[in-house]
């Protein structure tokens, strides 16, 4: 059994305030008299469910499409319940009571529960979302070596409203002052997903040649 665990991709959905999100552009349309329907997409590429790669915030990091498609398969996630509010702070002792199961995961979920809000309260959810703090990032770089992504369902790890720790936690996370780096999951639909049937994850992200990071098709394999 298989869930989906990112957004589908609509121009309607909020994105980082003054970034860019999705605009749709027909090209081609039976209804107008073409032979098929086309479509243009004009993406940002930290829209919607996106993943993080080092090249985002470190000068001489890997790009998306630079890394084999087995670096995107998960088979030993964990899902972590760790409820926040918006403008709330995700800090190092909000994990340490779990580090035994964060201990055998290589991808670290986190459902925060704010997604609600994407729809209901979207500037706030863009704007004043919740956040890794600093600490918290260099905790897991330092404390976990077989982990190799985090994810979350808030629209980034960091939020305007904790800037500049954002760039910190960014750097921290996708391995500036490591040997390594976790690859970021932004914008997640964790809704509904069954901590105790999680199996695997596999995340595609769009290989595009040349981008640091790029949106994402993400499932979640299910016992």
């Amino acid at each position: 059994m298989y869930q989906l665990i990112s957004h589908i991709l609509s121009p309607s959905f909020p994105g980082w305030p003054g970034e860019p999100t999705l605009r749709i552009e027909e090209h081609s349309q039976i209804a107008k008299g073409n032979d098929s329907n086309t479509y243009v997409l004009h993406l940002y590429n930290h829209f919607g469910t996106h993943i993080d790669a080092p090249r985002h915030f470190t000068p001489d990091g890997k790009r998306i499409a630079e890394f084999p498609i087995d670096e995107f398969i998960f088979n030993a996630p964990l899902l972590l319940d760790i409820p926040k509010d918006l403008g709330e702070l995700l800090v190092t002792e909000d994990l340490t009571t779990h580090r035994n199961r964060i201990e055998k995961a290589d991808l670290l979920l986190i459902r925060s529960n704010v997604n609600k809000f994407k729809y209901t309260r979207p500037k706030e959810f863009t704007s004043n979302g919740p956040a890794l703090h600093s600490e918290a990032a260099k905790y897991l770089m330092d404390t976990f070596p077989n982990l190799r992504a985090i994810g979350v369902d808030w629209i980034s790890i960091a939020s305007p409203s904790f800037m500049p720790d954002g760039v910190y936690t960014h750097q921290y996370l996708l391995g500036k002052h490591h040997d390594h780096h976790l690859f970021i999951m932004e914008d997640m639909n964790l809704e509904g997903l069954p901590s105790e049937h999680l199996v695997r994850v596999l995340a595609f992200p769009l290989l595009v040649d040349g981008i640091d990071s790029a949106p994402a098709t993400v499932v979640a394999e299910l016992n």
